[in-house]
């Protein structure tokens, strides 16, 4: 991360927090133009009923060395022993960001570090002059707008209760012109609803002395979070085939690399199948299938049996295959990813940054390793109805024709503030689409966070499946984790399809709501075929062990 601050001192007025002696607060309000302060001059306070209300009706700019037009009013409450700011903001200019931040927080929590719900057990951040803490939600690796920092001794809660999926950053860094450490949360608008005005969601922070605060705290958060997104129980959950509650792996058979060289073809995967089923009972199988469309990601967005790996007939044997063993199959479709070739229309769809000025990209892999970043790979939003639509279409005729068990939607939780179509509510309204037609249909997707688990209920793990989460409820209360594609293979770690080159096997011992990952590359079982058997006798042994 490369570090951004400001060079001088913004002189914002701070303000005190009832009942907490040196804790105090600023606001701080983004244009598209600027970065504006409240106006000390032009701010008035008043106190009612526990409850402090401040109406600011100027802003200054440059270090209150220029005026400007704006309004804020700012609501500090105690609710449920927490304080809970509520901001709203006005500007003749355009308004995208909010920040509620923080001096004077205790130093003895602060000292112990900061973890959050999916930190692993015992491990913690600690913010540097060089490398600030930096966590953005929902995209990427902050799972829910949850934080800590500290232990059962002292600890401080903060979090932001949002019923919209958007932007938030929390922020940790020391500078010259304020004391201690600071702490800043920013809370950012939907860009498809940017104008002149906008109210933050709630920001809570707790300040906690015991183990049971901080718990309560947590369980307070991820009910809201149940309640915001409409999220079922995992156990209870209608979007969950029954026949997933006994998958204990998922086989990744790789099909086709970018480049055109065949990892397996179909009739090489029923072979698989059949050697792997002699140590595993096929119903507790999940076969995840990568670059079965042909070239991987070069194809993409279109997807049809690869005619390098046998193409429709062969494909058809092999689903034919896995019913016979009692397997499951969820060929792979991109969310988002396309090739500016192969799909004319990208424009239309492909991700825009917030002012719609320029495209963005998820990433730009080096698939033909010359050092260099593909240059027709695009992303598109599935909230685009044209794109979404296509999307749809793929998935109705794969399994219409071939009958097939789940689809696998890459790349579903990578997250931008799209000015052009809300990509949640796109997400949304695709995978509605598919069940409305294939009510019994896996729809499974890469990578999770908190609402995105109300469509998507079962996601590769962008975190691995041995971590030892601080808070596990946040994925086990509603949904589960399988083991990422680019999972090393047994013997030499090929990654397969994917752009990784070489990984070591991940040692399949998951916590609890991950299921893991077995790749099997071109030479995987007649190399390695003895560990691929351990693998999977020590997996059926488990039988019974909920995932």
């Amino acid at each position: 991360m490369y570090v951004n601050n400001l060079s001088y001192d913004p002189r914002d007025p701070l303000f005190e927090v009832p009942a907490r002696p040196g804790l105090r607060w600023g606001i701080q309000i983004f244009t598209l133009q600027n970065m504006y302060s409240l106006d000390p001059d032009r701010v008035d306070i008043s106190h009612e009923a526990g409850e402090m209300n401040l109406v600011c009706d100027g802003l200054s700019w440059a270090g209150q060395q220029q005026k400007s037009p704006g309004r804020v009013d700012v609501q500090l409450r105690i609710e449920d022993g927490a304080f809970v700011w509520r901001v709203k903001a006005s500007h003749v200019e355009t308004i995208k960001n909010i920040k509620v931040f923080f001096e004077g927080l205790p130093e003895e929590a602060l000292a112990q570090g900061w973890w959050q719900a999916t930190s692993d057990a015992g491990q913690v951040k600690h913010p540097t002059t060089a490398l600030p803490i930096r966590w953005r939600y929902p995209w990427y690796g902050w799972q829910t707008a949850w934080a800590c920092a500290g232990n059962a001794a002292k600890a401080i809660c903060l979090s932001v209760r949002d019923p919209q999926v958007r932007a938030k950053t929390l922020y940790v860094y020391s500078t010259p012109f304020l004391k201690g450490t600071i702490v800043e949360m920013v809370c950012e608008a939907d860009a498809c609803q940017w104008g002149e005005r906008f109210e933050a969601p709630p920001v809570h922070l707790r300040i906690c002395d015991s183990q049971a605060e901080i718990d309560a705290d947590f369980a307070a958060h991820l009910d809201f979070v149940a309640a915001a997104y409409d999220i079922a129980a995992f156990e209870e959950r209608r979007d969950i085939p029954s026949w997933f509650r006994d998958i204990q792996l998922v086989v990744t058979l790789h099909g086709q690399h970018w480049t055109g060289y065949v990892f397996n073809t179909f009739d090489q995967m029923s072979d698989a199948l059949r050697f792997i089923t002699n140590y595993i009972p096929g119903d507790s199988l999940l076969l995840y299938l990568p670059g079965w469309e042909g070239r991987y990601y070069h194809a993409y967005p279109y997807y049809g049996p690869g005619e390098a790996l046998g193409g429709a007939a062969a494909f058809e044997r092999f689903v034919n295959t896995a019913r016979d063993l009692g397997a499951r199959v969820m060929p792979m479709f991109g969310a988002n990813g396309a090739n500016i070739e192969m799909y004319k229309d990208w424009e239309r769809a492909v991700f825009r940054n917030r002012t719609n000025a320029y495209v963005t990209l998820v990433n730009c892999p080096d698939w033909d390793t010359d050092r260099t970043g593909e240059d027709n790979q695009v992303f598109l939003n599935p909230g685009e109805p044209n794109y979404r639509a296509h999307i749809l279409e793929q998935v109705h005729r794969t399994v219409d024709d071939f009958g097939v068990d789940g689809v696998f939607l890459d790349t579903s939780a990578c997250w931008f503030n799209d000015p052009r179509h809300n990509l949640y509510d796109g997400y949304r309204k695709l995978v509605n689409a598919i069940h409305d037609r294939h009510p019994d249909l896996l729809v499974a997707g890469e990578g999770w966070y908190d609402a995105l688990l109300s469509i998507m209920p079962i996601n590769q793990s962008w975190m691995g499946v041995e971590r030892n989460y601080r808070y596990p409820q946040l994925l086990t209360r509603f949904g589960r984790a399988l083991g990422h594609l680019k999972n090393g293979t047994p013997g030499n770690g090929s990654s397969g399809v994917h752009e990784g080159g070489f990984y070591p096997a991940v040692p399949q011992q998951p916590t609890f709501g991950h299921i893991p990952s077995l790749g099997i590359a071109d030479d995987t079982i007649a190399r390695n075929g003895n560990e691929v058997g351990e693998v999977c006798a020590r997996i059926a042994a488990q039988k019974g062990t909920a995932y």
